[in-house]
């Protein structure tokens, strides 16, 4: 215990109504100031993050004459279609570039963290096929009701792993022609290898499953009474 010439050093000064007042504003003071300087450090945090990386379907396979059919034969022309949009479900109206481990959780589908598709995969997919149809015959006004039309619904367009190493890109949909009524309606689907088990080769997986399914419609659409 201290004795009593170091207790007399000491002044003790009560604490007065005045006194709590002015030490609260102090009080609040420093703590807006840390947490100021939280955000910044956390603010600095996330710009020094993984950048987004984003991607489109690159160059398409039938301006570039590489999506004749299985045979290796030119597609067959097609005579003036109007294109519908393409439509699909909610979750592929993002940009998030998704991914299924079907050898752990099949029924979950998953988006990557960092990487991402320029505009939503339908909107993607939807001009994709605008170029094919244009390159293979030619593409009629939407309103131009004298010619067949096109509709597309996208069901599916994700990265399916097999395994932690192999992956496939896989695109499902189903086309209806109509002209007067319904010519044919037919559901497609097309998977792709992945060169990589990451975002990168599963976005080259579902471009040249892409481009598969577009021709593979078409000649499809082709067979119809279209005339």
């Amino acid at each position: 215990m201290p004795d009593n010439d170091n207790r007399q050093g000491l002044a003790v000064i009560p604490a007065t109504d005045n006194s709590r007042r002015t030490i609260r504003p102090r009080t609040a003071a420093t703590l807006l100031a840390l947490a100021g300087a939280a955000l910044v450090l956390s603010g600095c945090a996330l710009s020094r993050g993984t950048p987004t990386v984003t991607y489109d379907l690159g160059p398409s396979a039938a301006l570039a004459g590489t999506a004749g059919n299985a045979a290796g034969a030119a597609p067959a022309p097609l005579p003036r279609l109007r294109v519908s949009q393409t439509d699909g479900p909610d979750w592929l109206e993002g940009n998030a570039l998704y991914y299924r481990l079907l050898y752990a959780q099949a029924q979950r589908l998953q988006p990557y963290a960092t990487q991402r598709w320029v505009m939503s995969p339908t909107r993607l997919f939807d001009e994709r096929l605008r170029e094919s149809v244009a390159a293979r015959g030619g593409l009629a006004w939407a309103g131009d009701t004298s010619v067949p039309g096109l509709k597309v619904d996208l069901l599916a367009f994700e990265q399916v792993f097999d395994s932690t190493t192999t992956s496939q890109g896989v695109v499902r949909l189903r086309a209806t022609v109509f002209h007067r009524g319904q010519l044919g309606q037919q559901t497609f689907e097309v998977r792709r290898p992945a060169p990589s088990a990451d975002g990168a080769g599963g976005v080259k997986a579902l471009a040249e499953a892409s481009d598969a399914a577009i021709a593979a419609l078409l000649d499809w659409t082709a067979t119809l009474p279209l005339k």
